[in-house]
């Protein structure tokens, strides 16, 4: 990563139109999200700036435009943006100190991005990068920038893709409290609101690169959820051979309960939706290719949580799920090797018929396998959070992140009131799976889980999902593992020495 701000002893120097600043903040960055945050923001009743370098992309400001004149039109009201493709003339437009939310993509350019604004900026001046960036490189800048020429960078996540930007999002910045003091009236007006108290998805995470490392997690959970209903997807197709629109019934009758969520919602609209290719006929979910994508923060999540010693099995197992379904030349081989040789091998081409007294008992166990294995997912990903504010000093409220993440983000769901509830009656709960509310509605659902996994296994379907959050509720609830073999191999191939559960002190064996 270059070093930003390397133009700050310029700042006195620059020389920009003398024109009276009259905008309360900008949004760098013309994009589908930039100009959602960007609308969303200016419906607020705030005077906003908007900005997209002259290149080929510049249409977006423009784009930008219309659509607040339209969207104002239908609401009756008047969204204030102004537009600029000068870099000079947006920065002088913006009240000080100013506010600047990039919405650019992670890496090279923001360090670009911070090349060129630097000299343009004054002591006090905030910018949120609002990209999925790695904290690493948000502390870096975070620091160089404060340092160098007394500019604030916020790293915040922004979840909630299109329709949360332009509605409302969940806002994880991170970054001073005197930044956060700057910006807090624009980003509590602009994020989502839940509850009875109308309250605002936002909250100052932490110092420094915090905003979003709290956002990477998120991700990782978002990965492991929705592992989970491709694995409940695919064990109701292959194994109980239900039709889209049974397995929709079920999503929508579970999103009715206590898995209420986004993406059950989304997950039944789905299922039913029909092509939309002329030559074809049927549902669009059975054309799709089943090769999944990832963008970095997933991978992350695992590796952040291996760096601060926490055991996140569901969002490693989402991950290689994904990196699997990459391989699809290497899948239709095998399929074609091992067909003939293994039982287990659940075929699309014989789907089995299960009466509905059957299809009523599974849809019972993937419901409790959906909850008890969304329950592991939160417990992994606030343990990593919550580790790593410890190790960084971050001082992260969990039970403010469970707040925030109610309404806006990709994530939000009903479980969420349960887990802030949790952290707000013990604020250093080690463990999520440790709360006594949570502990017997887990106990139960652990048997829906287990069944399904017996039921995927003996099939032959992988749910390597459920059966990391299993594997982990089997283990966490252990209080003696076979560690000690673990130990004494080591002490004899490396003389790494044991601790014993009698004695005090650090031993050797001599083993042979």
């Amino acid at each position: 990563m270059g070093r930003p701000a390397k133009k700050a002893k310029k700042i006195a120097e620059a020389e920009l139109p003398a024109v009276v600043p009259t905008e309360e903040f900008g949004v760098f960055g013309m994009g589908t999200m930039g100009q959602n945050l960007c609308l969303n923001i200016a419906e607020k009743g705030f005077r906003v700036a908007a900005y997209n370098r002259p290149d080929e992309f510049q249409a977006r400001i423009w784009g930008a435009l219309e659509r607040a004149k339209k969207e104002g039109e239908a609401a009756g009201k008047t969204i204030l943006i102004e537009a600029f493709t000068e870099l000079p003339a947006f920065v002088n437009s913006l009240k000080v100190p100013r506010c600047i939310l990039l919405s650019i993509p992670s890496g090279k350019p923001v360090d670009m991005t911070l090349e060129a604004l630097t000299p343009l900026l004054s002591p006090g001046d905030v910018i949120l990068d609002g990209g999925n960036e790695n904290y690493t490189n948000t502390e870096l800048r975070s620091k160089l920038m404060l340092e160098s020429c007394g500019v604030h960078f916020m790293g915040m996540g922004i979840s909630g893709g299109e329709f949360g930007a332009r509605n409302g999002p969940s806002l994880m910045p991170g970054g001073t409290l005197d930044a956060w003091n700057r910006v807090s009236e624009v980003l509590e007006a602009m994020s989502a609101k839940v509850g009875d108290e109308n309250s605002p998805c936002v909250t100052r995470v932490g110092p420094g690169g915090s905003g979003h490392y709290v956002k990477m997690v998120h991700n990782g959970i978002e990965y492991a959820d929705m592992q989970f209903i491709a694995e409940a997807y695919d064990i109701m197709k292959t194994i109980g051979g239900l039709t889209n629109e049974e397995m929709a019934a079920n999503f929508r009758l579970w999103n009715e309960g206590r898995l209420q969520s986004y993406l059950f919602e989304i997950t039944a609209d789905i299922l039913l939706k029909d092509d939309d290719q002329e030559d074809s006929t049927g549902y669009l979910i059975d054309k799709i290719l089943d090769q999944s994508g990832q963008k970095g923060t997933g991978k992350w999540t695992v590796q952040e949580a291996a760096n601060v010693g926490i055991a996140a099995p569901v969002v490693s197992a989402a991950l290689e799920a994904r990196f699997i379904s990459a391989r699809k030349d290497d899948r239709v081989k095998c399929q074609e090797l091992y067909s003939s040789k293994v039982e287990e091998n659940p075929c699309e081409s014989s789907k089995p018929s299960l009466s509905s007294v059957e299809k009523e008992k599974m849809t019972v166990q993937l419901e409790q396998a959906l909850y008890a294995s969304k329950v592991c997912a939160y417990a992994q990903g606030f343990s990593v959070i919550q580790a790593a504010s410890n190790e960084y000093d971050w001082n992260v409220e969990l039970a403010e992140l469970a707040r925030i993440w109610r309404g806006g983000c990709i994530i939000r769901a009903k479980l969420l009131n349960e887990i802030n509830s949790a952290y707000q009656r013990n604020p250093g709960l080690s463990s999520l799976l440790l709360d006594e509310n949570l502990a017997d509605p887990m106990a139960v659902a652990s048997s829906g889980l287990r069944s399904v996994v017996q039921r995927a296994v003996a099939a032959g379907v992988a749910a390597s999902g459920f059966c990391g959050a299993l594997a982990y509720f089997d283990a966490i609830r252990r209080g003696r593992c076979p560690a000690n073999m673990i130990q004494a191999q080591r002490d004899y191939f490396g003389a790494h020495t044991f601790k014993r559960s009698d004695k005090e002190g650090s031993f050797h064996a001599k083993w042979s």
